[in-house]
Formats: structure tokens, C-alpha cells, sequence
């Protein structure tokens, strides 16, 4: 009874080694491989909305970076190859070709962390808007990619498998012979 004891804690043991171990290797994070960004990262950018009586936009910020996504405000079409400029802290910045219905805005400074008006001219044939906005980034969270509980859940699992390779090595003997026991008795039976 004392050896078939022995053999279930060795093999609980080894379990939960090569189940951290595979839970460790399994989780890459992001910016790995070539994945597009998850609905949670995109949501954890700033953003803006304006709208008017024949558009809406929303902006996305992307560090000097806007992305502006326009569509029309009754039929929610995507508005394609219009002229659209932004004015932010008394500059005018002119689109770059992004796709359909998007227009990219390549800013010189980051947005300040406090409330800025943001003026959005559209020209799209022979109709001209003009949508206005505030981006207030304070109300944006900064987001990382490891957490507080997250990381107290690394913490316990590397002081868990700690624990178990230093009662292995303590043990490594016992281990050894068990293991060589366990083999033989495996080919025996083959």
C-alpha cells in the first residue's frame, strides 16, 4: 500500500508539472505570430464620436494616429473617396487613403490628456459638412497587458512548480527508482 501511495503522489505531482508547463507554453500573449488585434484591444483605444444631420464618424486614436470610420447618417452607408479634414489645437490636417469608408490622419503630437475640439470637414461631391467633437482621453483607461491578478496568478504557479522541482530534487532517488520500477514493470508486461 506503501508503494501504490508513493506512485500517486509522484503522478499527481508529475501531472500538475505538465499541466503548468502546457498552460505556460500555451499562453503567448499579444503581438505574437501574425493575429489581428481582439475585439478587447480595439475597444481599448480612445475614441470620438460627431454626428450630423447627413454623416456620422467615430474616430479611433492611435497614438499620432487617427482613424476616422464615416458613413452616411440615414442608410448607415459607408461614405468612400469624400475629402475630409480634421482641425485639432488650431491645425488642419488633410486624410490619407485608408479603405472604404475609412480616412486616416497622421497628427505631428500626441492628443494632451485634456478635452480638445476636434472640427471634422467633409466634402463628398458637392455636399459640405462640418461635425464637431471633444476628445476628452482622461476618460479612456490605460490598459496593459499584465494585471494585477494576473500577475498574482504567474506568481502562484512559478512558486508551485518551484515547490515541486525542489521536493523532486529532494526526493530524486526515491524518484529514480520508482521511475526505473515503473519502466521495467511496463516492459514486462509488453
Amino acid at each position: 500500500m506503501n508503494l501504490l501511495n508513493k506512485y500517486s503522489q509522484l503522478a499527481s505531482k508529475l501531472l500538475i508539472a505538465l499541466s503548468l508547463t502546457i498552460a505556460s507554453a500555451a499562453y503567448a500573449g499579444p503581438g505574437h505570430g501574425e493575429e489581428k488585434p481582439t475585439t478587447a484591444q480595439t475597444q481599448s483605444l480612445p475614441r470620438f464620436y460627431a454626428e450630423s444631420d447627413l454623416y456620422e464618424a467615430v474616430g479611433v486614436i492611435n497614438g499620432k494616429e487617427i482613424t476616422l470610420y464615416l458613413d452616411r447618417y440615414s442608410s448607415n452607408e459607408l461614405v468612400k473617396g469624400a475629402k475630409v479634414e480634421i482641425e485639432l489645437e488650431g491645425s488642419k490636417i488633410s486624410s490619407e487613403p485608408h479603405g472604404d469608408g475609412e480616412y486616416l490622419f497622421r497628427l505631428k503630437n500626441k492628443i494632451k490628456d485634456q478635452p480638445t475640439a476636434i472640427t471634422i470637414t467633409i466634402n463628398d461631391d458637392d455636399v459640405t459638412d462640418i461635425l464637431a467633437a471633444t476628445i476628452d482621453l482622461s476618460s479612456f483607461e490605460r490598459s496593459s497587458l499584465i494585471t494585477w491578478k494576473s500577475a498574482i496568478k504567474i506568481l502562484l504557479y512559478f512558486s508551485l512548480l518551484m515547490a515541486i522541482a525542489y521536493f523532486s530534487y529532494r526526493k530524486k532517488e526515491v524518484l529514480m527508482t520508482h521511475t526505473k520500477k515503473l519502466i521495467k514493470q511496463i516492459k514486462e508486461r509488453v
